[in-house]
């Protein structure tokens, strides 16, 4: 019984062959261009704009959530609790507002 299709390289997304005209070779992998996504989000990557890991691609923002979360949650945390008043330096604004505030008060 005949087998059919190209043969040639498997897509590591779909599972089908990838042929030259529509091959993109990336993660020790030749992929499709319509199956070169990002595995989180499905937005479309390029060669220049993909992160692999574990022979699955990702973008560059879903790949840091995944593989370093406790970072973009500790930017975060550091940002809110700075501004904060008790959490560090206030802003030089809102010193100068309060003390430009009380002369006025003491004048009337």
């Amino acid at each position: 019984m005949p087998q059919w299709g190209g043969g040639g390289e498997i897509c590591p997304r779909c599972q089908k062959t990838v042929y030259p005209a529509e091959k993109l070779a990336a993660c020790s992998a030749a992929w499709h261009k319509g199956c070169f996504k990002c595995k989180t989000c499905n937005s479309i990557l390029t060669l220049a704009s993909y992160k692999d890991f574990s022979l699955d691609i990702y973008c560059k923002s879903c790949y840091q959530d995944k593989l370093h979360p406790h970072e973009r949650n500790r930017k975060q945390l550091e940002t809110k609790f700075s501004r904060q008043p008790g959490g560090g330096a206030q802003p030089a604004a809102t010193t100068e507002a309060a003390s430009a505030s009380e002369p006025a008060g003491d004048e009337e």
